[in-house]
Order: structure tokens, then C-alpha cells, then sequence
């Protein structure tokens, strides 16, 4: 099983077992940039117990890691994490329970289809959205690869971008400082420089 195959299988498996998701994360990036090598795929879901059970199926014998039930279900309740793992090529699903605050909810209600593969297309976050969420990972952890998946959606999507939406939001989780970064890095469209003031 490919990499890709793998997710994919996660994917379809979501949907199978009637599970909200949004692609996110690198992956999500790549789906509105260009490709880079990533181990894993962040997708956030919303997620009850009895859903998380209907997953154990798509993912049987030694195949597959999922954790206990006993883990996924605190997992859910405290809005954190668990993951899936592809034993042999250590490739790995995140799944990331919905957080409650606003951003959050809006982002999710802003997903949309996405082509993923040949016959097959998955919810992805906004690129708005990856963008706002890289920057504060960036902000979070410091990692220069979220700026590099920001500059990748710049460059490939930048004109299809919600620019009001993305002004927005940069000031309201005050994101401005990492937003400066990103401009000194890469020049701008004038309406996209405009987010700097």
C-alpha cells in the first residue's frame, strides 16, 4: 500500500462511517501549493464514540495501529488526538478532534471538495484557513516548514484567495507578526500586502 493509497483509505473510511472531516496540514497545503515530502496527514474531525468503533474495520490485524478504545474515547472527549499508522511504511493519519473555539468552528464550516485522487474527492480546509492554521503553528513551534507551505499556497492559489476573510482573521488571532514574516520573505499582490497595515 502506497503512501497515498493509505490515505486515502483513512479518507473514504471517514465517510464510510459517516465522520466529518477536513483535510489540514501539509497535506492540505499540498492540495493548493506544491507537493513535499510529509509522513502523515492532519485531519480534523468531528467524532463520537460509536463513530471512532465503525473506523476498527477499515484497520484490522497487524496491519494498521489504531489506539484503544479507552484512549480514542478520552481523546474525544478532551477535543485532542489520536492516529492511525500504516505499519509497514510508518505512514500515519492524525486525527484531530475539532476544537470549540470560533476560528475553529468557521474553518470547518468552510471545507470544501477537493480532488485527492482519480475518483476520489476529499474535504480540505479553505486555503485561507491552512494559511491562518500554519501560521500559528508557526507561531507555536517556530518550524520554517509552515512558512514554506504558506509561500508554496502564495504562489499557486494566491490570486483565488479570500482576501478580507484572511485580513480578518490575521488581526483577530493576532497573527500579525508572522504575517510580516511571510511578507518579507516573498513580495505581494498590493491587496494581499495590504493585510501588512
Amino acid at each position: 500500500m502506497t503512501q497515498h493509497e493509505f490515505f486515502t483509505l483513512v479518507l473514504k473510511s471517514l465517510e464510510a462511517c459517516g465522520i466529518p472531516y477536513m483535510v489540514s496540514g501539509s497535506v492540505g497545503a499540498m492540495l493548493f501549493g506544491e507537493p513535499r515530502l510529509t509522513n502523515d496527514i492532519d485531519v480534523v474531525v468531528e467524532i463520537d464514540a460509536a463513530q471512532a468503533d465503525c473506523l476498527r474495520r477499515f484497520f484490522p490485524g497487524d496491519a494498521f495501529y489504531l489506539p484503544t478504545g479507552e484512549f480514542v474515547r478520552e481523546a474525544i472527549r478532551r477535543r485532542g488526538q489520536f492516529n492511525i499508522i500504516h505499519v509497514e511504511s510508518g505512514s500515519k493519519a492524525d486525527l484531530i478532534v475539532r476544537k470549540d473555539g470560533e476560528f475553529a468552528r468557521v474553518e470547518f464550516s468552510r471545507r470544501r471538495a477537493q480532488e485527492f485522487a482519480d475518483d476520489f474527492q476529499a474535504q480540505a480546509a479553505s486555503p485561507e484557513d491552512i494559511i491562518l492554521s500554519k501560521l500559528m503553528a508557526h507561531r507555536s513551534g517556530g518550524s520554517d516548514k509552515h512558512l514554506v507551505d504558506i509561500l508554496s499556497i502564495l504562489d499557486i492559489s494566491g490570486a483565488a484567495l479570500d482576501d478580507a476573510y484572511l485580513q480578518r482573521w490575521i488581526a483577530e488571532l493576532g497573527l500579525e507578526p508572522v504575517w510580516r514574516l511571510i511578507l518579507s520573505r516573498r513580495p505581494l499582490p498590493p491587496d494581499l500586502s495590504s493585510a501588512e497595515n
